[in-house]
């Protein structure tokens, strides 16, 4: 009785796929240049073709305003009676401190 042989399996060890090896750094180094180039010129070449489609369009003037305001510094002089010292007597003795109004504002011809 003739038998044909019949393989063995491998051992476990041969089982187990063999790692990927790492690229080599040349490769992977020219690999970033040559895609940095050609990103780089698809986006000038986006940008140099809006640039041209945006001039070619009619251009609005720009109008600009010049906003002139006026103003008007007027100063109050002190009155002859603001510039007399009070002493303590002759205050009142019973009303207690207020502040006194506001003067009205002094109209001119620009406001």
């Amino acid at each position: 009785m003739a038998t044909d042989p019949v393989p063995q399996s491998a051992p476990a060890a041969s089982a187990r796929p063999r790692p990927r090896r790492r690229p080599r750094p040349a490769a992977v180094v020219w690999s970033s240049l040559g895609l940095f180039a050609v990103l780089f010129s698809l986006l000038t070449y986006q940008l140099s073709s809006a640039w041209t489609a945006t001039t070619q369009v009619t251009t609005r003037p720009v109008v600009v305003r010049k906003v002139i305001r006026r103003r008007v510094v007027t100063s109050l002089v002190p009155s002859a009676t603001a510039g007399t010292t009070r002493t303590a007597s002759s205050l009142p003795a019973t009303s207690a401190v207020s502040a006194a109004p506001a003067p009205a504002p002094v109209a001119t011809s620009a406001s």
